[in-house]
This record gives C-alpha cells, structure tokens and sequence, in this order.
C-alpha cells in the first residue's frame, strides 16, 4: 500500500510485471513549467562560460559539456560548486560547523570544483553525457567576450562566444547604457566623483564616463 506519494507524474510502464534489462519505465511529464525555455538555456550558456573561462576555468575536465557555478562567503568560511551535465547534477560544500576562514588561497573554484570533478569523471564515465538541447525560438550570435563587439558568423578563436538570442530581441551593439556599462573595460566598481575615464564601446568609439558606478569588469558576457 502506497502510504505517501511524492512524484505525481505518471508511469504508464510501472505496473507491468518486468522490463527488458536497461529499458527505463515511461514517465509522462504532467509538471508545471517554471522558466521560459530560452531563459532557461541563456543562464545555462553563462553557467558554461563559468567552467570554461571563469572561476573554475581549468579544474573541470569531463568530456562533456558541463556548466555550474562556484561560490565563495565573505572571508572564505564557506566555498562550494553546483554543476551539471546534461543529465546529471552533483554539488560540493565546504565549511566549519562553527564559521571560521578555511585559509588563504580558499575558494569554490580552487577547492569544491575539483571535488565536483573527481565525482563527475565517474559520474560521467557510468552515466554518460551529451550536448544542451537548444530550445526552438533564438539564434546564436557571435561576440567578442573582451570587446562585446558584434563578429560574422565564420568567427573563430579563443576570444569568440556564441550567444543564443530570442529571435526578435537582437542586441544593441556600440551603446554605453547607464553611463557606466562597457563590455572588456577595466572599471573599478564605483568611481571617486572628480573622477572621470575614457572607455572604448564596441563599434570602437570612445566615450567618457562620469563619477557613478561602473558596473565593475565585465569581460565575456558571462555570470562569473
């Protein structure tokens, strides 16, 4: 007798007597969708960015496509990594049970990425793994992660990203926004008010900015 059912979905194979050996039941999703699918997609493409040039850049190496993000508390007292392949998803924390530092050089990135990684290589190895599906309704364009500088779409190169835009919603290329946002500059997170600086926009047009927050450094279009 079922006392509690969590997973209301509905299993139309889970009543049969048996099932060829590695044939999964059937389960119909009847689950309420909670993000728009490209929405969904955009995050997971920054979240990409974070493994391959971000903060875990160069500690996780699976075979796979692979996408997280790593995360650090204020003086290092709690570090962890969240991440996930395309059908798998694993996570690594660590931390005192009494707050305190984990030590200089502690970081998501420098500590749980390579844990995440150890398990995943298993992981991955057991359970496989394959590309994002790319949900229908966008196109990719190519950028210039330093410059934010629009590029054909031959482009190639280790400063090339592919970002997945809603047809329709094309950006807007060349346009300081708020005074302050410049994709590649290497702007302080706020700036003294007597205080002005040159930046480059994408279309390569220089252009001053004034005393207010700059929206820090931004390099590659990436949640980092």
């Amino acid at each position: 007798k079922t006392i509690f059912r969590h997973d209301k979905r509905v299993c139309e194979d889970c009543r049969v007597a048996s099932l060829d050996p590695g044939v999964p039941p059937t389960i119909i999703s009847n689950r309420e969708r909670v993000i728009d699918a490209i929405t969904a997609y955009q995050i997971r493409s920054m979240m990409q960015g974070v493994v391959q040039r971000g903060t875990a850049a160069g500690k996780i190496k699976l075979g796979v496509p692979v996408a997280g993000k790593t995360g650090t508390t204020n003086d290092a007292k709690d570090v962890w990594f969240t991440g996930f392949t395309s059908n798998i998803v694993a996570g690594c924390y660590m931390g005192f049970d009494t707050p305190r530092p984990l030590g200089k050089g502690a970081f998501g990135g420098s500590m749980c990425a390579p844990v995440f990684n150890e398990f995943m290589q298993k992981a991955t190895k057991k359970y496989g793994g394959g590309p994002f599906a790319v949900p229908p309704g966008g196109h990719f364009i190519k950028i210039d992660r330093f410059t934010g500088a629009r590029l054909s779409d031959d482009a190639s190169g280790p400063n090339v990203v592919a970002e997945y835009f809603r047809d329709g919603e094309d950006p807007v290329f060349g346009i300081v926004f708020d005074g302050g946002f410049a994709m590649g500059a290497n702007l302080p997170l706020f700036e003294e008010a007597e205080r002005t600086r040159t930046v480059t926009t994408s279309d390569g047009n220089s252009v001053t900015l004034g005393g207010k927050a700059s929206f820090g450094t931004v390099s590659s279009g990436g949640l980092y």
